[in-house]
């Protein structure tokens, strides 16, 4: 029976003074950046809740990357993406609301029903 070398350290244990290994990125902030991205899909334009979510969860991926793991920059990305596109949506709504006649001109055509 063959004895083990002497700085021999059992699996799962680190040895002593060693830096802790690496954590691994945030869950939320990427789940932020990638609902911030599925919110520049068109059909998401009238109701921005992807961009609204990516909002949320990419401060909460914030506040997760202070304790040393990564993903800081796709929290912020999911941040200001969402953010843009929530403030184009409520542009939009805000748009439609003070329409008096109800009419949108888009360029050269008019989709106004006479």
């Amino acid at each position: 029976m063959s004895m083990p070398p002497p700085n021999f350290q059992p699996p799962g244990y680190q040895q002593y003074g060693t830096p802790p290994a690496q954590q691994g990125n945030s869950g939320m902030a990427v789940a932020a950046m990638v609902l911030s991205l599925v919110g520049l899909i068109p059909c998401f334009w009238v109701f921005q809740l992807p961009g609204l979510l990516g909002v949320i969860f990419g401060f909460i991926g914030l506040g997760q990357t202070k304790d040393g793991r990564r993903g800081r920059g796709m929290a912020i990305t999911g941040i200001v993406v969402g953010i843009l596109l929530v403030l184009v949506c409520a542009s939009i709504w805000i748009a439609i609301a003070l329409d008096g006649d109800h009419c949108i001109e888009f360029g050269n055509s008019n989709m106004c029903r006479d």
